[in-house]
């Protein structure tokens, strides 16, 4: 977004050398580097205020993620209810081991236990507060190491930004300088 140093020098140079009418000449982008060029480190400001931006959207992919495997545990844990359905499903296959008992299930039956059917015509599937499928599916996908990878990242590239708004800040002058900084310090802070 910002323009190379001799595309720079050259824009600089006619602002410099040429009168009123022939700097309006310029095309509008020449003009808009221009006026970046004018912003004290610009490139820094740039990049801390978009690293902003990546930084709130990786919180927020790291917090979905963390919602989902804590919406999977709810008041029975995953291993508990797991562990009474192959209790019940023993117990329901009966018999024994000559006559073919069956022990332990594969996990394509779980979608089916909401067919069983309970001896009290009262009783239904709501009063055994399982976990939805779905919630359990893509709390399975989660991988902590991911989200301990990309959490050292984003503290990495926060101490980056860190150094350029301190970079900012000793370099420019204070009349450019309070808005960027108010909203920076802000961010940092709520940040670590």
């Amino acid at each position: 977004m910002t323009a190379q140093p001799d595309e720079l020098e050259r824009i600089k140079k006619h602002y410099q050398t040429s009168e009123e009418e022939q700097v309006k000449l310029l095309d509008k982008p020449e003009q808009f580097l221009y006026e970046l060029s004018q912003i004290p480190e610009f490139p820094d400001r740039a990049s801390c205020i978009i690293f902003q931006s990546v930084f709130i959207d990786g919180m927020a992919s790291i917090q979905c993620k963390l919602d989902i495997v804590s919406r999977s545990d709810g008041d029975l844990s995953v291993r508990e209810v797991c562990g009474l359905v192959l209790a019940l499903g023993n117990h329901m296959n009966g018999g024994n081991r000559t006559r073919g008992q069956a022990d332990g299930f594969g996990l394509e039956i779980l979608p089916k236990l909401k067919d069983v059917k309970s001896r009290n015509a009262g009783t239904e599937r709501s009063v055994f507060p399982l976990p939805e499928p779905q919630d359990v599916f893509l709390a399975a996908q989660v991988k902590f190491e991911d989200i301990t990878k990309d959490l050292r990242q984003l503290r990495r590239d926060l101490a980056v930004c860190e150094e350029g708004v301190q970079k900012v800040c000793s370099s420019s002058p204070e009349e450019h300088l309070q808005t960027f900084k108010d909203k920076m310090e802000a961010f940092l802070l709520n940040g670590e």
